[in-house]
């Protein structure tokens, strides 16, 4: 008799993506990935590879494979993805044992402003918000203090490259000048913050896997090093003295819902008090770490493991090579560049992986 492997579908093919293909893979899992020829996970030497081009094709693709065999697990390894299932193709979330689980939780968590309702319930604090559409010949703008940040409140595209991530507005002079390039479709899924600063390095995150919103493992980080706006080359445990509010306040906006999967809530040291940014309910970018502070997080998580041993140590991730564009930059980086390069024993690495070589040096060709 013949033992049914397990199967496991996996939605993008980013750097978190290639984390999953790997873990599963090797935990004896038939892995099929989903996602465009260009995305890093789909050079990795493990899973069925499925390129789609267009949006067409992804949700062709999720139905063909859906007729083959229903309630396939199915885990959607990115933002963009997941709103775009959600918004587009709702019977997914019935024909695929879907993670991130919870159509309920995932709509608040993919909307800022809903994430900030819920915040409401556990008093914690975030930036004062309006959505661009919402901004008419009646707002009195005397009263909002500007500089002002706008960013996306939910995602919209796919495929397709927004015009910007976040924008800076000084004035009401550039802010009208900018609701005059949006379409309508834009201004409705634009919002409009407080700005909090500009130092980067007051961006922590609580990165964490939930069970019917539960904690499961989590860590605290301090995201040390930006290549750019939202996207890490470095990212650091972190253990200081908001680490434990942090995590504190992460548990209680989870445990509102009944989430299940990875994600990471965001926030900003501003004025000596956390606040939050969002919550990103998908597999996070720096989410190789948790495999070092959680081992067996994987196989426990499955159910082919009875306990989930903790590292002690204080862990470091990195992104080599956008590092590594950094420190020429600024050769004062160099120095922590090369003390966490060295930390062998609590550092890891993004995409490089010795037993799957062709995604790392397919980001150097880049």
């Amino acid at each position: 008799m013949t033992l049914i492997q397990k199967q496991m579908v996996i939605v993008g093919a980013g750097p978190q993506a290639l984390f999953l293909v790997r873990e599963y893979s090797r935990i004896g899992y038939s892995v099929t990935l989903i996602g465009r020829r260009n995305e890093i996970a789909m050079y990795s030497c493990y899973a069925v590879k499925v390129p789609v081009t267009t949006e067409e094709d992804l949700i062709q693709a999720l139905t063909d494979l859906a007729a083959k065999s229903q309630l396939l697990d199915c885990i959607v390894a990115s933002g963009f993805y997941l709103s775009f299932l959600m918004n587009h193709f709702p019977n997914f979330f019935t024909i695929f044992n879907v993670f991130p689980k919870d159509v309920e939780a995932l709509a608040v968590f993919l909307n800022k402003l809903n994430t900030y309702q819920l915040a409401e319930e556990i008093t914690c604090k975030y930036p004062k918000s309006i959505l661009l559409s919402q901004l008419d010949e009646d707002t009195d703008y005397k009263s909002i203090k500007f500089p002002q940040i706008v960013k996306w409140n939910q995602d919209i595209y796919l495929y397709q490259n927004p015009s910007f991530k976040t924008c800076l507005v000084k004035d009401v002079k550039e802010l009208k000048n900018l609701v005059q390039t949006l379409i309508g479709r834009e201004k409705e899924s634009l919002v409009m913050q407080e700005y909090l600063g500009t130092d980067l390095q007051n961006n922590f995150s609580f990165g964490a896997y939930f069970d019917q919103g539960k904690l499961v493992a989590g860590i605290c980080v301090n995201e040390v090093r930006h290549y750019r706006s939202g996207v890490s080359s470095v990212v650091e445990e972190y253990r200081g003295k908001y680490s434990q509010l942090i995590e504190e306040e992460s548990v209680q906006l989870i445990g509102k819902t009944s989430f299940t999967g990875f994600l990471d809530v965001e926030f900003k040291i501003f004025n000596g008090e956390p606040y939050l940014l969002e919550v990103n309910p998908r597999p996070f970018g720096f989410i190789k770490i948790m495999k070092l502070k959680y081992p067996d997080l994987i196989p426990f998580i499955v159910g082919e493991c009875a306990g989930n041993r903790k590292n002690p140590k204080q862990v470091q991730w990195m992104n080599m090579l956008r590092d590594m564009v950094l420190a020429v930059k600024n050769p004062l980086k160099i120095v922590h560049m090369f003390s966490v390069l060295l930390n062998f024993n609590s550092r890891t690495f993004d995409v490089w992986d010795i037993r799957d070589l062709k995604p790392f040096f397919q980001q150097v060709k880049r």
